[in-house]
């Protein structure tokens, strides 16, 4: 969307700066225009959900001209309907999936227009993104057809405020995701007159789960500029900065032809032992498959139902919610993790959760995108004790940047409820051939494997994995290396005056000063010049518009980062 135009529209999540013209709008609304609530000499009206409420902002020319707060499921604020309705007279579960939309707003001027609809649309995205399964809102009877094309559905329920009557409103997040869909062609229409700056929310829905690698878009998504690849820096995706080992490449060199027009082995039978050998696993622990992708939309819609009730961690990596969310619909309680914590897994109240009975519960061990690792003995100790009908997926993508004997495989493949993911993507190099495993009790993966296709692992994925794992002091060496490099990066970003969260694999996990430019804004600007980095706010609920993930690269491509950075930075400060 073009934010250049004339009577551009910006919407946006409201900053604590535009909290002072919200709250002036609110007054002379609804307590001058409606009565609802009595004048007063501030000129202000807010109420005590505005210490956890969002707002989603409409804005032409830097002023607020409508807006929608959304208030987050808290067993101690409540939500504005409990003013009301008692809760025993309403057929609502007021649990952790349950989010309001409330005061919806637009200013006279723009009051016969879209703008009501847009923000409607934009809070309801929102709302999606934070992992709500129902919605509840009490909405002016003039506006129930607004209401109703995004999926709300009244109660028959009423109630006044001053001078206007409510009705009652609730949706499941499925039927909203559905409806949303008819919003397509006015959104469209409405991208010439419209900034959309929900971060890491796109305006139009897309079916897939939303991913880094942005960077092909400057190289060639139909590979046609690969000239381009060593001027690009693509550290929007986790990719290893290192090359695979040199065995690798001499392996697959010296045989690319045959590798490349041969079938490979059905079931990738001699990676599996390969995998088992090397790994110390029962051969029938081992399911290989093509990348963890594969093997979590396999493994993930066997096992698990709509009425599956499943335990993940905010922030995560977000294929996981993608896929347990709009895939499969399962029962999704997000554990939301403190940043004040560094979003750290804390033991007791981990095994406190699991105490309430979960059917699955996901952790990514280490977390992305904060790099927090919480360590093997802790976790095998939480796993021993948690419910046995309790079944957990565990995805250890980078753990072998900590160590590969931080892993849990053993632990898994002598469990009876215990799944660990392993990718040998990003700590092995190998990101383009998409090998991955899940290694687990022989029932669970017995009970998976028929679900697999042949051939999903290609022969040059397979014989590049087989090299790989044999190749164990050269990968250890790169891994040692990026922590050097790792904790250089920090140290330069840091200088900026970036808030940087310690972590142990080949990323960071930032904050950008709030009197620069935001995550989207800073993203796009560099990758003007050529620098992919990943804004995360799409990844975790707390994570806010200034968080950026950026990869570990090698020390002159950190370098170059680093000025690039820096003359982005500049630049804005010049420009304000």
């Amino acid at each position: 969307m073009d934010p250049h135009r004339e009577q551009t529209i910006e919407v946006s999540l409201a900053t604590p700066e535009d909290r002072p013209e919200i709250y002036a709008i609110r007054h002379q609304v609804y307590a001058r225009e409606l009565g609802q609530h009595p004048v007063n000499a501030a000129g202000m009206l807010q109420d005590p959900l505005d210490d956890i409420n969002s707002y989603v902002v409409a804005k032409r020319a830097g002023s607020i001209v409508g807006f929608v707060a959304i208030t987050p499921p808290t067993s101690s604020h409540g939500y504005s309907i409990d003013k009301y309705f008692k809760r025993e007279d309403v057929p609502l579960t007021f649990d952790a999936r349950l989010y309001e939309v409330r005061l919806l707003t637009v200013t006279h001027p723009f009051r016969h227009g879209m703008l009501g609809g847009l923000l409607m649309y934009a809070a309801l995205r929102f709302v999606e993104s934070q992992g709500a399964q129902t919605i509840v809102a009490i909405g002016r009877v003039d506006l129930l057809d607004l209401y109703a094309r995004v999926g709300l559905r009244p109660l028959d329920k009423r109630t006044s405020s001053g001078a206007v009557t409510y009705e009652l409103m609730v949706a499941d997040i499925r039927d909203v995701r559905r409806d949303l869909r008819s919003f397509q062609a006015v959104v469209e229409r409405l991208e010439r007159r419209v900034s959309w700056r929900l971060p890491g929310i796109e305006a139009r829905t897309h079916p897939a789960c939303y991913h880094g690698g942005a960077f092909f878009s400057a190289i060639g998504e139909a590979f046609d500029r690969l000239d381009r690849k060593h001027t690009i820096i693509n550290a929007d995706v986790l990719d290893a900065w290192f090359d695979p080992a040199p065995s690798v490449l001499r392996k697959l060199v010296d045989h690319l032809a045959f590798a490349v027009k041969t079938s490979p082995p059905t079931q990738s039978e001699g990676l599996q032992r390969t995998i088992a050998s090397t790994r110390g696993i029962a051969e029938q622990s081992i399911l290989p498959g093509a990348g963890s992708s594969d093997l979590i939309f396999a493994g993930l819609k066997h096992w698990l139902t709509p009425q599956s009730r499943v335990l993940i961690l905010d922030p995560m990596y977000g294929e996981y919610a993608h896929v347990l969310d709009k895939v499969i619909g399962a029962r999704i309680d997000r554990w939301r993790l403190s940043r004040a914590v560094n979003y750290d897994i804390d033991g007791p109240s981990l095994a406190a959760k699991l105490a309430t009975g979960y059917d699955w519960v996901v952790l990514v061990n280490p977390n992305s995108p904060t790099g927090r690792h919480l360590p093997r003995r802790i976790l095998e100790r939480i796993l021993t004790d948690a419910p046995a009908t309790t079944r957990f997926w565990i995805d250890e993508t980078y753990v072998d940047y900590v160590g590969p004997e931080h892993s849990l495989e053993g632990y898994a493949a002598a469990s009876s409820n215990v799944i660990v993911c392993k990718s040998l993507s990003k700590a092995y190099a190998l990101s383009g051939v998409r090998v991955a495993y899940l290694c687990g009790p022989p029932a669970l993966i017995d009970d998976l494997r028929p679900q697999c296709p042949p051939w999903s692992v290609s022969l040059p994925g397979q014989m590049a994995a087989c090299e790989a794992l044999n190749a164990s002091d050269y990968y250890r060496a790169q891994w040692r290396t990026t922590h050097t490099l790792r904790a250089e990066l920090r140290t330069e970003l840091e200088a900026l005056g970036w808030d940087v969260l310690p972590g142990c694999a080949n990323f960071l996990l930032c904050w950008l000063p709030r009197d620069g430019p935001d995550a989207a804004e800073l993203a796009a600007r560099t990758r003007r010049v050529g620098l992919f980095v990943r804004e995360v706010t799409n990844m975790g609920s707390s994570l806010g518009r200034y968080a950026v993930r950026i990869a570990v690269k090698d020390r002159d491509t950190n370098h170059r980062m680093m000025n690039i950075l820096k003359a982005v930075l500049s630049e804005h400060v010049l420009a304000s």
